[in-house]
């Protein structure tokens, strides 16, 4: 399958050049996947669940990940965050490979890689106070933060509530319970605790997919105005394309745990190369009756 280079320029041998050169908007490689293969199973039994990926995600950019269920793209992320290990290949960041650091090496870049679920609910201790699962980051991370008396608890409060109010929550819910909240104000929570200990790179999982449609936009706008003001570095692994034009700098497009297209949005959603990605886009729902019949006929028509 075809990698991408940076300028969006599709490679012959399936990897990604990514050697001294900037990225969108002038951004610098942050994550870099080389080669990247996960099986499951053994002997005859064995699967790639993702099968040779190449790819690179760079400062500053929000990277779509798209394609249908069962296409590698959660297993992808786990690989990318060091959830689950590599079957062959390598995954960096910045600069450093990931399966070469030591348990306290890795324990410091984790505080640069955060991830928000699709479901908060799940994510969730729902016998917890909203204020001890947003903190429960810094007090993993800073083990003089787990007593929490005197001056220390009152940072520490002092800091989710800082957290809740720039995701537009009141710094007073902090007491209450996740059942409090609805389903968009939990996300809000989840996006909270991401942000806890100031990362570069957010993984989000189909963070929106849960939501109404009028919430989700109010999600997506939040995401973008974090992103904004934090410098951040988004993977949004997503089905729903429409979300995903609305707020990817660049897609990748998986399919049966391959990459089959890397691009600029807009060049993937006006003259997708592969095939696939012109499927994906052709079951996208169109509201104008007129406007599916001519796609459909598009799609069927026989060329010459």
């Amino acid at each position: 399958m075809s990698g991408v280079s940076p300028n969006g320029g599709v490679s012959q041998d399936g990897g990604v050049s990514t050697g001294g050169v900037s990225g969108p908007a002038g951004g610098r490689p942050l994550l870099e996947l080389t080669g990247i293969r996960k099986e499951f199973g053994r002997g005859s039994r064995r699967v790639a669940a993702v099968d040779g990926v190449s790819l690179t995600v760079y400062e500053g950019e929000t990277l779509a990940l798209v394609g249908e269920s069962g296409c590698g793209k959660t297993t992808l992320t786990r690989l990318l965050l060091r959830l689950a290990e590599p079957t062959a290949g390598t995954v960096s960041f910045a600069g450093r490979d990931l399966a070469a650091l030591s348990a306290g090496e890795l324990r410091r870049v984790r505080r640069e890689m955060q991830v928000v679920l699709q479901d908060p609910y799940s994510s969730m201790n729902p016998r917890m106070r909203i204020a001890d699962i947003v903190a429960e980051p810094l007090i993993t991370h800073d083990p003089g933060l787990r007593g929490r008396r005197g001056g220390a608890r009152a940072r520490l409060r002092e800091r989710v509530g800082e957290l809740l109010r720039s995701v537009g929550l009141d710094a007073g819910v902090q007491d209450r319970y996740p059942h409090e909240f609805s389903g968009g104000q939990r996300q809000r929570v989840s996006i909270a605790r991401a942000l806890a200990l100031s990362p570069r790179l957010v993984v989000l999982d189909e963070p929106t997919s849960a939501l109404d449609v009028s919430v989700q936009a109010a999600v997506l706008d939040l995401l973008a105005e974090l992103q904004r003001v934090h410098g951040l570095t988004y993977v949004f692994v997503s089905h729903n394309l429409a979300v995903v034009r609305q707020v990817a700098d660049r897609v990748a497009v998986m399919r049966a745990g391959r990459l089959v297209e890397v691009g600029e949005a807009a060049a993937v959603f006006t003259a997708p190369r592969d095939p696939y990605t012109r499927e994906l886009l052709d079951a996208v729902p169109v509201p104008d009756p007129r406007g599916a019949r001519e796609r459909r006929a598009a799609r069927t028509a026989v060329p010459g």
